[in-house]
């Protein structure tokens, strides 16, 4: 069974890593690539995938990585969910059968090992 600590951990850290990825969209629809490095939306994404990858080192200090590195495929969830919620973009079956996919494989995984 996984440390539910860096579980938790890695969720957290997968949640921040998404809405660092929505920032770095909304930067990079606003901004020129010249003006880009100007863009707060950029550098507020920069600074929270930075947050994340903090989570993911404190869950590697208590389970494998071979268990919390596939734990982070969650962030393709958040990133979806945000994108439709925040940016519009429409959910079709493909997306839903590889998000079962991602979901069943974060399972799979906790539950082997």
């Amino acid at each position: 069974m996984v440390d539910m600590v860096a579980f938790v951990l890695v969720l957290f850290g997968s949640i921040i890593g998404a809405f660092g990825a929505l920032e770095l969209k909304r930067g990079a629809d606003k901004f020129s690539f010249f003006k880009l490095w100007k863009s707060f939306s950029l550098w507020t994404g920069l600074v929270l995938y930075g947050a994340s990858v903090f989570f993911y080192v404190f869950a590697l200090r208590r389970e494998e990585l071979s268990v919390v590195y596939p734990l982070v495929s969650t962030t393709y969830i958040w990133i979806t969910l945000l994108s439709m919620k925040f940016l519009g973009e429409k959910l079709n079956k493909w997306k839903v059968f590889g998000l079962i996919g991602i979901i069943c494989g974060v399972i799979l995984i906790g539950v082997g090992s």
